[in-house]
């Protein structure tokens, strides 16, 4: 794995990627061969590439733990049974080296995400103390392919009027907000303060929660203070087979 190493590594901040082996819809979609390498390792390597802090992969099984280490990477085991991958982030936390101050929670799928979305999010939870979580978004046309399609999360926000971080409103499956020629789809990547992760994971899940299927609607439920980021650049993340058309 070719990594390019810099210096001014911030030691208050870790991403984490978790990754689950058995997915419903793709089964061993994060060992999946893409342009001849496994999905988690180009995932791992754009994470390390940005320079910025230490990246693990929260795994859960022995196979991919030893797939990491052998390619260079650092890996946590973690139980399989874990309901979602921010438990299997917060699990993992306990294995550090140290305690961290920022948590990155980049997904295991998300196979391209430009450079600029993680010191972005990051910048705007040290920068606003009453934060507890930033996540990235970006303005779509409301004629694009993603306006009406559920796999696409939409999030309405203070600041959206002006392209401005601020807190996250709503987030839907949806199209949000009505009769407007333009919306923000969600990137599924998270930074957390620590003690907002502590708290999420102890949190039940909630109505809007299960009824979305979104597990950020838990958070805000509870009175947590999201704020979304909106940023210039995209990712892909890969749900089913078809998905990899984007990147093959």
């Amino acid at each position: 794995m070719e990594i390019l190493w810099h210096k001014n590594m911030d030691n208050s901040v870790v991403i984490l990627i978790p990754a689950r082996l058995n997915s419903s819809r793709f089964p061993r979609k994060i060992l999946y061969p893409v342009n001849g390498k496994p999905m988690i390792l180009h995932i791992l390597e754009a994470a390390k590439n940005l320079g910025i802090c230490e990246c693990y992969v929260a795994c859960c099984c022995e196979e991919t733990k030893q797939l990491i280490e052998s390619n260079g990477g650092k890996a946590i085991l973690t139980d399989p049974e874990l309901p979602s991958g921010t438990d299997r982030v917060f699990a993992a936390i306990s294995s550090l080296p140290q305690r961290p101050s920022f948590v990155i929670n980049l997904q295991g799928d998300t196979i391209v995400f430009g450079p600029s979305i993680i010191p972005a999010i990051i910048k705007v939870l040290k920068e606003n103390e009453d934060v507890d979580m930033t996540t990235p978004v970006v303005l779509c046309d409301n004629e694009s392919d993603e306006a009406n399609n559920h796999n696409i999360v939409k999030v309405v926000f203070n600041g959206m009027d002006t392209g401005t971080p601020g807190k996250a409103l709503y987030f839907s499956r949806n199209l949000i907000p009505h009769g407007s020629n333009t919306f923000y789809s969600h990137i599924g990547i998270y930074a957390y303060r620590l003690p907002a992760i502590e708290r999420f994971v102890s949190l039940k899940p909630s109505y809007l929660e299960v009824t979305e299927r979104l597990e950020q609607l838990r958070a805000m439920q509870n009175g947590m203070n999201i704020w979304a980021v909106p940023v210039k650049e995209n990712a892909i993340s890969i749900d089913v087979m078809d998905d990899l058309k984007a990147v093959l």
